[in-house]
């Protein structure tokens, strides 16, 4: 367990430390001599647990209280989930104990002990008065049920009832949850010869061991948009102050480490985990709780853990949020952060110094449009109700398919698989790296059937599509996985029907009567003596057929596949499309586009109907035009 202190610069935080654990937590000289922290400190003591009847160790981060050094305060206090107020009996609440109280309740600490120092220096009668002040200061702050304490770091008095108070708020520690991934954030690095790099930093979940790697995360690299981490490999440990094999959440760690990696890559805030962020993250959605009034767009300070950067707070419910009110709202970094959901970051005004809230991350991926809508909205109100893993999991599936390496990196959770599909009231299918619900399984399935049903009334002279194309009709935004796996479901079902490559409805089937199926085997040599597309009024005066009769047989003909309409009343036989489309396919694997003019000397077509043909292959999704040349788009289509 780690407690942070916090209170006003020479209330004896760090004497009341030395106290408690006999040991000076100003480790830099320039602290020693003026007898001001400036950095942060760290001290331990060590106990017997009643629970575990185990020697363990109880920790502490002593952090400066001095205005100037807030972002040390701030580093310290932002990893750890205890703290103590301290305030000195003899000044009571100064400026910087009210500022620190009110990061502490920002920040949501699991407990807050108080602690009034100096005791010898006061009479009973102002330590009763004192007492009964911060009582009601901190009901007002919304801590209701305060443990104070009255102690003097010169006497030694109350001390000792501090500390039986400590170790049982450590014997009495609400357990991390055991199967989120390792996170420390950097404080430290610093070499130590003999043995070479040495990171500190509190662990904020999961547990690791000598041997095991981790990823480093740095924000200098961040900052440039990378994403990518370097391997690095535990050598050895130490947590609580004593070397140990393993370390847990909530413990001080020093951890000696190996890899492509040097003390100048290294700042404070930089991460070291077991689950790293797949992306940048430059925006993130919060539900906030504002300090002060906070104006829409107005720039921040945002400190999360042992870092902090800048930029811009978006309300996306009003323009200004009064002091003590929540709304949802989005905060946009000038440069990047390594979050995870739930993780709370505070908020400060950068020029006028003061607290203007804090807010508990529920979406790291924000989409770019549409932030506003009331179904967004909608959405995040009920997502920002939602604490534990498995509900926040349970409620993203019902919106959509989840994607499992995005929700690994997002929650830290690396079994994430499993909490999804431990659902009680929706069944959860997975398709490759997505999870879904049953629920949308059909609902996916049954839009797949309406719009290609669409399709055939819309375009009645042609068999059915490309699967390409009924993705982008029917499933644009979904995961590919997905469709592919449950059109592949339908096929099988023979609710659809894959026909020459054509992807129609099982109902939308003909056969031709006998003077249909005649006029088709004159049709058909008519064209195979010239495979260029045929307009229907000249295959209606080869063949001899009325013109009408014809345009009418060719509609049946382009819904049974056997050939289709590149313009109206223009066609060509599936086989010159297999032809085309081969040598369409050739061209552009070996020269990644295809010109107008290359295809026109591919096809040996006048520039006219060779512009139809490339305009009939985007049509169907064969291909794509970008600027002036073509790219494929699904290239298993049209092929023999």
């Amino acid at each position: 367990m780690i407690i942070a202190t916090a209170g006003h610069v020479d209330h004896g935080k760090t004497h009341l430390l030395q106290a408690l654990t006999g040991t000076n937590a100003d480790r830099l000289p320039e602290e020693q001599k003026r007898g001001l922290t400036i950095d942060l400190g760290y001290a331990f003591m060590p106990y017997l647990s009643a629970t575990t009847q185990q020697q363990e160790t109880l920790g502490f981060i002593d952090v400066p209280g001095h205005e100037k050094f807030l972002s040390n305060m701030l580093a310290g206090v932002g990893t750890a989930h205890h703290a103590m107020l301290i305030v000195a009996g003899d000044e009571g609440m100064m400026a910087q104990s009210y500022e620190h109280l009110a990061i502490l309740r920002l920040l949501a600490m699991d407990s807050l002990t108080v602690v009034i120092t100096k005791s010898d220096l006061t009479t009973v009668e102002q330590q009763q008065q004192l007492e009964a002040q911060l009582t009601q200061l901190l009901f007002q702050q919304g801590f209701t049920e305060p443990q104070i304490f009255h102690c003097s770091a010169f006497t030694g008095d109350g001390i000792d009832v501090l500390k039986a108070h400590l170790i049982a708020l450590a014997d009495n520690e609400r357990q991390q949850q055991n199967d989120l991934g390792f996170r420390l954030a950097i404080d430290r690095a610093f070499h130590v010869k003999g043995a070479g790099l040495v990171v500190t930093g509190t662990a904020l979940s999961g547990n690791i061991a000598v041997g095991d790697s981790l990823q480093f995360v740095s924000h200098h690299k961040l900052k440039q948009g990378q994403a990518q981490t370097k391997n690095v490999r535990i050598k050895g440990l130490h947590a609580q102050g004593k070397a140990a094999q393993t370390a847990t959440a909530n413990q001080r760690v020093a951890m000696n480490i190996v890899g492509d990696i040097d003390k100048q890559d290294l700042n404070r805030g930089d991460w070291l985990v077991e689950i790293a962020p797949n992306t940048v993250i430059n925006r993130v959605a919060v539900a906030l709780t504002a300090n002060t009034d906070i104006k829409h767009w107005q720039t921040v300070q945002v400190f999360h853990a042992a870092t902090h950067t800048t930029g811009r707070i978006g309300l996306l419910e009003t323009d200004e949020v009064k002091a003590g009110n929540s709304v949802l709202a989005e905060i946009t970094f000038d440069s990047p952060l390594c979050l995870a959901e739930q993780d709370r970051l505070l908020l400060r005004d950068p020029a006028l110094k003061t607290n203007l809230g804090s807010g508990v991350i529920i979406d790291l991926l924000p989409p770019n449009r549409g932030k506003r809508k009331p179904e967004r909205l909608a959405y995040l109100t009920q997502r920002a109700t939602l604490n534990a893993t498995k509900d926040i999991v349970a409620f993203k599936l019902a919106s959509k398919p989840q994607s499992i390496s995005e929700l690994t990196w997002q929650h830290q959770c690396s079994n994430i698989e499993q909490i999804a599909c431990h659902q009680d009231d929706n069944e959860i299918s997975q398709y490759g790296d997505f999870l879904c619900t049953s629920d949308y399984q059909t609902q996916l399935q049954q839009l797949i059937i309406e719009k290609l049903a669409q399709y055939h009334q819309q375009e009645n002279d042609h068999i059915g599509l490309g699967k390409d194309r009924l993705y982008r009709i029917a499933a644009l935004n979904q995961p590919t996985t997905i469709f592919n796996a449950l059109l592949t479901q339908l096929l099988t079902q023979q609710r659809i029907i894959n026909t020459r490559g054509w992807l129609h409805l099982a109902s939308h089937q003909l056969q031709l009567t006998e003077q249909e199926q005649k006029h088709w085997l004159h049709v058909a040599q008519m064209m195979q003596t010239s495979q260029e597309p045929w307009w229907v009024r000249d295959l209606a005066n080869a063949c001899d057929i009325d013109e009408d009769e014809l345009r009418t047989l060719s509609y049946k003909l382009a819904q049974l596949g056997y050939i289709s309409a590149i313009v109206k009343d223009r066609y060509v036989t599936h086989e010159y499309l297999i032809h085309i489309a081969n040598a369409v396919r050739k061209h552009i694997e070996q020269n990644q586009k295809l010109e107008t003019a290359d295809f026109r000397n591919l096809s040996q077509l006048g520039r006219k109907v060779a512009v139809q043909i490339l305009e009939y292959l985007d049509k169907i999704g064969f291909t794509k035009r970008k600027f002036n040349y073509r790219e494929l788009r699904d290239e298993d289509l049209l092929k023999g």
